[in-house]
């Protein structure tokens, strides 16, 4: 009987002995189920065995994996496919200039000591390796393979184990950041993540953006790396991923985060259209730690002066109309139009002069502050004559009338009914007259009014004024146009 004649693979290095589990794990590698990838395999060894060649040249096995991927209409397979590093090529793990052979075994010994038990450790080291040869890669340093092993660990089993493999690891795996006067800082996924969302990258792929950073940064070989080079890193990446608009949008943010002047941020808008969500949610994104409430303000007011003196300082805002008039007139009087805007307007002016003091304070100190309220209506303050602040200066409103009535029983439950619903929706006909006053207002003060019916649209429109105040004096009229991305096309991958 005639002895089967082994069939060996020839690469540039050396001569392998044709091995069907090399190739199914290579085609597993790009998504291929299992069954199809023995099949596959089985059919390249016929093949080859039929031809009576060995070894058989690893270009002409690759070539023929990859026409059979694209004949059987595999999707883009074969592309991938031939992308990734060749089946029967070793990967090398480079130490100090000398390069060992990759072991998934020695990795998953690695895994076992963190207290991963041996099916779950090999088989993370299997993703390792099926990772980096989906990315072509022959040889990677120790160091990057530690700091790839442990964002897989974070990914399948959590941040602790995977510090607790950082630990174990021989070499830091800890990318330091500098800042202008030198000083390191560990580098952050979730921070550089919360700057991608405030140029409208959607947080998922904020995150995604965030890992892709680090890893370039690792790839560079550099453990530590001032602020400006990351920022032209991820400039780059933003580019490449999601467009160069978005590019431009987090090349201008640094000057949000230092402006040459103190950035204020005034949010007005009737009560229940979304103006304090907003607020919180811009300041939050530019890390603005003032936020001022003319409500808080009003409040104060209320201790200092009677509600003889004042009655409609102590009015809500809806109601002033009726503290406003004479006792003789509150009988059967009715909540018409010009009495409903002239008693908030009586109202807003108290609290012009106060908000006014806690700008001019911010100013004085170089501190960026967001103020929100209804009581922050256009014209009523004189922010034109301040030339020492960035100031943006909006108006939120609801166009739709049943959106805002939701807005009240939405709060009412989000409160635990501490702002009741009922109070403002009897109220509802004066709080779309005061919403239409300060529409109005902000129309002939050409200052912005943003619908909060979506209050992530909205927030990104108001930063968008913000990125536009903020550009320096001269500055190349492309990073305008830039900045004018459709709202409608946030990246939400």
């Amino acid at each position: 009987m005639l002895k089967r004649r082994e069939l060996r693979v020839h690469t540039d290095r050396e001569v392998l002995a044709f091995n069907i589990g090399v190739i199914v794990e290579s085609l597993q590698g790009l998504g291929m189920a299992t069954d199809d990838a023995i099949r596959l395999a089985r059919a390249a060894e016929k093949h080859f065995r039929a031809k009576g060649e060995t070894p058989i040249a690893l270009e002409d096995l690759t070539d023929w994996l990859e026409q059979r991927l694209k004949d059987e209409q595999t999707g883009a397979l074969h592309k991938r496919f031939r992308k990734q590093t060749p089946p029967f090529v070793p990967l090398c793990v480079e130490y100090r200039n000398k390069q060992t052979p990759f072991s998934k075994r020695k990795l998953a010994e690695s895994l076992e000591i963190v207290g991963l038990p041996f099916k779950q450790a090999y088989a993370l080291s299997r993703q390792v390796e099926q990772q980096l040869r989906g990315e072509g890669l022959r040889v990677i340093s120790r160091r990057e393979l530690a700091h790839r092993t442990a964002l897989s660990i974070e990914t399948r089993h959590g941040r602790d184990l995977a510090l607790r493999f950082e630990a174990h690891s021989p070499d830091t795996l800890e990318v330091y950041v500098t800042d202008p006067e030198g000083l390191p800082m560990p580098y952050s996924r979730g921070i550089l993540a919360r700057s991608l969302t405030t140029v409208g990258v959607a947080p998922e792929h904020a995150h995604y953006l965030a890992k892709r950073a680090e890893t370039l940064l690792w790839r560079s070989g550099e453990g530590v790396i001032a602020r400006e080079g990351l920022r032209e890193t991820v400039s780059r990446l933003i580019a490449e991923e999601v467009g160069e608009a978005y590019a431009t949008r987090y090349r201008l943010m640094r000057y949000l985060r230092r402006p040459r002047l103190p950035l204020i941020v005034l949010v007005g808008g009737a009560p229940g259209v979304g103006k304090s969500l907003v607020a919180a949610e811009l300041s939050y994104r530019l890390g603005i730690a003032h936020i001022v409430s003319s409500d808080a303000i009003r409040q104060a007011l209320r201790s200092l002066i009677s509600i003889e003196l004042s009655p409609t300082l102590h009015s809500s805002s809806y109601e002033a109309w009726y503290a406003d008039l004479l006792p003789e007139e509150r009988q059967g009087a009715r909540p018409k139009r010009k009495r409903v805007t002239r008693g908030f307007q009586h109202q807003a002016r108290q609290l012009s002069n106060p908000l006014m003091a806690i700008i001019e304070r911010n100013i004085a100190e170089v501190t960026s502050v967001v103020i929100e309220g209804i009581h922050v209506v256009p014209g009523f303050l004189p922010t034109e004559m301040l030339e020492d602040a960035l100031v943006v200066s909006v108006a939120m409103t609801l166009k739709d009338e049943n959106i805002h009535r939701k807005h009240f029983e939405k709060r009412d439950i989000d409160t635990n009914q501490k702002r009741s619903a009922s109070k403002y929706l009897k109220h509802f006909t004066e709080i779309r007259i005061i919403n239409d006053f300060i529409c109005q207002q902000a129309i002939s003060h050409d200052i912005p009014v943003i619908d909060a019916n979506d209050i992530e649209r909205a927030t990104q429109q108001l930063l968008d004024l913000c990125l536009q105040a903020a550009l320096p004096p001269r500055r190349d009229p492309a990073d305008d146009a830039l900045l004018a991305v459709d709202d409608e096309h946030l990246v939400s991958k």
